[in-house]
């Protein structure tokens, strides 16, 4: 049966394969069954009309306070998640670059990022990190970034609540928005994957969409300043809410003006300014992405300007890219559609992502949805006020229509929970896990070490680490992502290459999981470290290799 569903999620459908999770299949079985009980027993639906009668009921306060009960234990949840992946040794390369950077900002130098010897800022200009250095000053752990995330998305749902209160709709319906919120898939493949800082934005654009709907111009001004600070890739859709806000708001054009203003010329003074400055590599550091839309920046700009019909089939054809536009509405059950205005603002994200020659990016996976998800919630609230507005005057407010809809929610949470990521809970072996800590421990905190990726997070707090590179010759691998040149004869690599010697290395393959190949070239790796390269072995342990540099025999 897994294997027929994985044949039709990746011939048929094109996402991922079917994995079997109980925990996700507990709340797939949960929904639809109280689903199919809200349609058919009376009992269920007076409960489901009592239960909302009540929350109508609350005042202000009392809904502030239930908004912030609500995303707590969201927050919770997803540390919890989080927390176990990391000891599940489910946190890889991008957490381990983050929290190096993260370590750097407590002991120097600034930005340092070790894993490519180069500065941070040179492919994400993200003051931010000042701010999460003071967290990581007081805990000194990649889970501290992992707790960040998870709380700003556990905020960013208290945020979302506060918009439907706004908006000034059935009260109960505050809670239905933030579960659309709480199990859309996107939020969660944005948390599921390492650490990142776009998904810091989504809590502080939302609080800039709360402050606006109420009002409050210094306290949106205050929150699209933190947002300017997380990194680039925010500013443009940050521009595009500035021009909605000139177009739709006449109260807020003069904002709207200054912050499409600042975004954009930020925007371009980090692209033609600050990335050339730190980028370790002759142009746009990740320009590799969208290089099918031309050289530079410059160059893709008047093609797209120049070739309209060519602009619209690389933004929505070239690479089925409407296929997955369907998908990012669907466990929003295409409320945008009904709040037009509220939903052009997507228009920039969403194109950004799409223009891309990245699957990643255009198929809208990981965390590159998080600059349009809270747009995506603006507009959902819009939408859903209009929708109720419409059923109301259309059909009336009868209780058997309000039992459809309501099943039909628990019938989307059930779909949106089976697209969400199993966040590789119970993947690893518990005893190769407990290995990777063990030796963690045996390493010094200020020893140089060249690790496995899967391992580097637990070995991260250091200024002198590097990638393995596991084929016999240089030890470290200095390659840049994104298809960059590593070779310091390229003139594209600008970057001057340590020379330093691993103190130690550690190296492994999961028992069970790993191919013969990954076997056979981890025992040539260990016999080239022990006879060509002056290491001998410390610790050899489910499948986890320790090595310790003693010195080349003359």
């Amino acid at each position: 049966m897994v294997d027929l569903l994985t044949y039709f999620n990746v011939s048929w459908f094109g996402v991922k394969p079917f994995h079997l999770n109980l925990f996700k299949l507990g709340i797939i079985i949960s929904c639809v069954a109280s689903g199919v009980w809200l349609l058919v027993s009376r009992a269920m639906t007076h409960h489901v009309m009592t239960a909302a009668a009540r929350v109508n009921s609350m005042n202000l306060s009392q809904h502030r306070k239930f908004a912030w009960v609500l995303g707590s234990f969201f927050a919770i949840f997803l540390i919890y998640l989080r927390v176990r992946q990391y000891f599940e040794l489910q946190t890889m390369w991008d957490m381990a670059v983050e929290a190096n950077v993260a370590w750097h900002m407590v002991h120097g130098p600034w930005f340092f990022n070790s894993l490519d010897n180069d500065s941070f800022l040179g492919g994400h200009f993200s003051p931010v990190f000042v701010l999460i250095g003071l967290f990581y000053r007081l805990v000194e752990h990649p889970l501290t970034l992992l707790v960040i995330q998870s709380v700003a998305l556990g905020v960013g749902a208290v945020a979302v609540y506060y918009l439907v209160l706004l908006r000034h709709v059935h009260s109960s319906l505050a809670c239905v928005v933030v579960i659309l919120y709480v199990s859309n898939p996107y939020v969660h493949h944005g948390n599921a994957h390492d650490f990142h800082l776009s998904p810091l934005a989504i809590p502080a654009v939302l609080w800039m969409l709360v402050f606006v709907e109420s009002g409050k111009q210094g306290l949106a001004a205050v929150a699209a300043f933190l947002t300017f600070s997380v990194e680039e890739s925010i500013l443009l859709p940050l521009a595009s809410f500035g021009l909605y806000l000139i177009a739709f708001r006449s109260g807020w054009r003069v904002f709207g003006i200054g912050l499409t203003l600042c975004a954009t010329v930020y925007f371009i003074l980090i692209i033609k300014v600050i990335f050339p400055m730190f980028s370790p590599s002759d142009g746009l550091f990740f320009w590799d992405r969208y290089a099918n839309l031309g050289a530079n920046l410059n160059d893709a700009l008047m093609h797209l300007l120049r070739n309209p019909i060519w602009a619209g089939h690389e933004t929505l054809i070239a690479r089925n890219q409407y296929v997955y536009l369907i998908y990012f509405l669907i466990p929003v059950v295409f409320l945008p559609l009904l709040a037009w205005r509220e939903a052009c603002i997507l228009v920039i994200p969403l194109s950004i992502m799409f223009l891309s020659q990245n699957s990643g990016m255009n198929k809208l996976g990981f965390h590159y949805t998080a600059p349009a998800l809270p747009y995506l919630f603006f507009s959902v609230v819009h939408g859903l006020s209009n929708a109720v507005r419409l059923i109301e005057r259309r059909w009336g407010s009868t209780q058997v229509r309000w039992n459809l809809v309501l099943a039909g929610m628990l019938f989307l949470i059930a779909l949106n929970t089976y697209r969400s990521p199993s966040y590789d809970i119970g993947e690893t072996n518990p005893e190769f896990a407990a290995s990777a800590f063990e030796m963690a421990t045996i390493v010094p905190g200020d020893a140089a070490v060249a690790t496995d990726v899967r391992f580097a997070p637990l070995l991260i707090n250091r200024h002198r680490i590097c990638k393995i590179n596991m084929i016999a010759g240089t030890l470290c691998d200095w390659t840049l992502v994104d298809g960059k040149p590593s070779s310091g004869s390229d003139a594209g690599d600008r970057r001057v290459l340590p020379q330093w010697i691993p103190d130690y290395v550690v190296i492994g393959a999961e028992p069970g999981k790993s191919s013969l190949v990954k076997l056979q070239e981890q025992r040539e790796f260990a016999e080239w470290l022990t006879t060509v390269q002056g290491y001998e072995e410390m610790r050899n342990q489910n499948g986890i290799m320790l090595f310790h540099y003693r010195g080349k025999s003359s």
